[in-house]
Order: structure tokens, then sequence, then C-alpha cells
């Protein structure tokens, strides 16, 4: 394949302009020259961005056990709507993905269904710890049940599975903080309070602090939605902790304002906070504190979602790229920290090789943006969800093209089957 007239973000913040040629999926040359045409695909890059594919290392395609609500292939498609190139996709599946059994149960449904490239994260349990080198790269701890595992609220167990474990993602609430008397009507965000954020992050220090430094892995403070994550964050970097934080788009762009006026759309765990909340976390993307972006894309059904009892989960993967480059155009980002947020740092956190940009060398993922000329809620939604939660948000910009491992999987209106993605 041949991108012709393009212009493409490079890893510094920088542009190029030229020809891009793809061999065998592979990035094989950047040039200012023209390219001559031998025979191979070309696309005309004139008048669109060429941005490097997003890494989306947070989602919840929900198969398998619950493909009533979205499925591997609705959501993939989703994902290429949205210029997610590669995923990661979470265990708190039905059955939840404790063993390596169900793990290379769910990898083959992957590898037959995925239109994006992906990786797959293991469910921790106090039991049965599994051989992890060089099988599983990373294990998610969930101190809130999200599954039909309990969580793991006690420091001692939080140190041993660090201990066993090269890398731990945290769904970092402390369920032991919770309002298990609250009355029916309570906000969700009062059930689920702040202090449960604070009892989690004591714990998860303290566990740190425990092992000698050689012992402690890599760790991940998922959906970050509090100020309070961002000053903890922040001062566990300084002190030379290998943390990493991730916050989500619904973080950034809504409060729980919204969820009192609009309801049981907004509720997510952990909860929209408020809008200073809102406020520190857009700056902690600004500055580099937090390290990239999860769409901890969740879907339910609407009827799940209207009922009496709704479940927690927002669906948001399909505006992932445009949601980003709003914050390019109101200033909040640079075009370095955008890169570094889409897809830098989390290929870089969770070892995933050649796919950390637009260079020779590196795995053809590649997203073509145009200028939007047409407002978002025209637009269908892919996902089975169905609810647009951003349809009254301007985003100025529309991925025209979405390419994977160097072949066109979606070209703004068509989505194709064929090559599937690959394990990352």
């Amino acid at each position: 394949m041949l991108l012709k007239n393009a212009k493409w973000l490079n890893a510094d913040g920088t542009f190029s302009k030229g020809s891009v040629h793809i061999e065998n999926g592979i990035i094989a040359e950047l040039t200012g020259r023209d390219l001559p045409d031998a025979g191979q695909e070309v696309l005309d890059a004139s008048g669109m961005l060429v941005l490097p594919g997003t890494i989306d290392p947070h989602v919840h395609f929900r198969e398998p056990g619950q493909l009533y609500k979205e499925g591997i292939d609705s959501a993939s498609k989703a994902a290429l709507a949205g210029g997610v190139t590669t995923v990661i996709d979470m265990p708190n599946n039905n059955p939840p993905c404790t063993t390596a059994k169900r793990i290379e149960q769910k990898k083959k449904l992957f590898r037959k269904k995925s239109h994006v490239n992906w990786g797959l994260m293991l469910h921790a349990t106090e039991y049965g710890l599994p051989a992890v080198r060089p099988a599983i790269k990373s294990a998610k701890i969930y101190m809130a049940k999200s599954s039909a595992v309990p969580a793991i609220t006690s420091e001692a167990t939080i140190r041993r599975l660090m201990q066993h474990f090269p890398q731990v993602s945290f769904h970092a609430e402390d369920e032991t903080e919770f309002d298990t008397d609250a009355k029916t009507g309570t906000p969700h965000h009062v059930k689920r309070p702040r202090a449960s954020i604070a009892g989690a992050l004591r714990k998860i220090e303290q566990a740190l602090r425990s092992l000698p430094e050689k012992e402690r892995p890599r760790t991940v403070i998922c959906h970050m939605n509090t100020a309070d994550e961002v000053r903890w964050l922040k001062r566990m970097k300084q002190e030379g902790f290998d943390v990493w934080g991730e916050t989500c788009p619904h973080y950034l762009y809504f409060t729980q304002e919204d969820y009192l006026k609009q309801g049981s759309v907004f509720q997510v765990n952990p909860p929209i906070r408020t809008a200073a909340d809102r406020d520190a976390l857009r700056q902690a993307i600004a500055d580099g504190t937090i390290d990239f972006m999860g769409t901890d894309h969740a879907p339910h059904q609407k009827s799940e979602k209207e009922s009496g009892k709704p479940p927690s989960g927002i669906a948001a993967i399909e505006w992932l790229t445009p949601q980003m480059l709003h914050f390019v155009d109101s200033g909040l980002l640079s075009w370095k920290r955008f890169h570094r947020l889409i897809c830098g740092q989390a290929a870089t956190c969770y070892k995933i090789e050649k796919r950390n940009g637009i260079k020779a060398g590196n795995f053809a993922d590649i997203v073509l943006v145009k200028q939007a000329a047409y407002p978002l809620k025209s637009e269908k939604v892919q996902s089975k969800a169905g609810i647009p939660l951003y349809e009254n948000f301007d985003f100025g910009w529309r991925v025209e093209q979405t390419i994977v491992n160097g072949k066109i999987k979606f070209n703004g209106h068509t989505f194709f089957k064929e090559p599937k993605g690959k394990e990352v």
C-alpha cells in the first residue's frame, strides 16, 4: 500500500509530509518524495491528517458470557470507527478469566472475531495463582466486586499478588468503604464515596512500600476519576515508583451533575465526580501526570440502563480519537502529548511492540482523520449499546480510514471482515 500526499504525526509532535510505503503490514519507508505507483494499492491522503492508530488499554467487549450486551465483532467495529487499532480486554467476563484455560478459550474467540489487534488481561484472585512468564504480561486486581469472583481488599493479598505478577492494574475502589446501607434513590457517587478511593490507594502504596524495590511490579491505576488520585500518582512518581495512570473520556467531559440530571446513562464505576475533579484530570493529561487514555468501553442494553437496578458502564470507544483531537483543538493538549496519550505511553507500559507510532519498521496501524462537516448526532452508533452520549458535542474531526496491520479495515462507512487483528 502507498499513502500519497500524506501529512503524518511524529512522536515528537511535529508533522512530516510525503509518502508512506507499506509492505507486508509494516511501514517500510517514510519519505518526503512522491514515490511511484508500483502496482500496489494507493490511498490519497490529501486534506487529511495521518495519525498513529490509537491503543485502548481498557475495554470490556463482553464475550464470552454476555453477547447480548456487545461482542467482539460489534465492539471491534466500534473501535475501528473511533480510530482504535489495538485494545486490551478486561477479564471480568462470565465466567471470569481467572485461569490459563479460560484465557486460551477467550483468545480463540478474539482470533476468530476481532477486527483490531488485541491483548487479554488475567483476573487476579486469592487462589490458584497461574504461571505468568512469558504467557501473562499483566493481571487485573479488582478491589470492588466486578464479577463472580470476590473483591480483593486485603493488603496482604495485594502484596502477595504483586510478588507473583510482573505487572498489575487496579480497579482502585476499596469496597469495604462503600455505603452498603444506602437507601433506594441514593446517588451512585454517594454509595461509592471518595473514601473508597483513598482507602484503595493507601493499601496499594503500603503493599508497594513493603516490598523490596526489585520485587515491585509495574502498577497501573485504571480509570482515574478524582483529583485525589492525581495527587497520589504525582507523588509516587516523584518518589521513583513504577506507577502509571489511566483515565477515561467520560471523566474529562462530564460531571456528577450530568448523572444527577440524566440518570443511569451516566452511571459508571468508578462514578463520575465533580467539576473540580474533571479539571484536575484535564490538567493531568496535559502535564503528563496521567500517562494514557482508556475508554473502559462497557456496554449494556438500553433496557438494562432504564431498569430499576441499572448496571454501571458507558460504551464510548467509537468516539475516542475525535474526543482527544477536540482537546488539541481547544489548546489543552499539544500534539506531542496527544501522541503519548493515544499510543506512545500505553505501548511502553504494556510492552506492545512496534505499535507506538508512525515510523519505519513499525506495524502499519494508521488512522486518517478529516475535519468534520456534519453533526455527530447524524452518525449511526456501532456498539450494540446504541447510546450516543456525545451527540451534543462538537467534535471537529471524523475518522475517514482505519488501517490495521497495513490493511484498510474501515473507510468511513464500510467495515472489512478480513484480515483479522493480531494478538499483542
